[in-house]
């Protein structure tokens, strides 16, 4: 989702929001970040465990073999 902490931001308290949203419906935070064009990206997760940097890359990786730009 866009950052809640991404300062400065067009939309703050929609961000805002939205985090508190996924946070009272049983996402957690895990502190991963990535940027897509200005956008700070945050990550947020349902269930156990930890997610890491490198799990996001793996993922992506992994899907890169199904993407086709036409």
């Amino acid at each position: 989702m866009e950052s809640p902490y991404q300062n400065p931001c067009p939309n703050p308290e929609q961000r805002r929001r939205r985090h508190g949203f996924y946070l009272r419906n049983g996402f957690r935070d895990t502190n991963v970040f990535r940027k897509f064009d200005n956008i700070e990206m945050t990550i947020m997760m349902i269930g156990p465990g930890t997610f890491t940097l490198q799990d996001w890359d793996d993922i992506v990786a992994e899907l890169r073999k199904y993407w086709t730009w036409d």
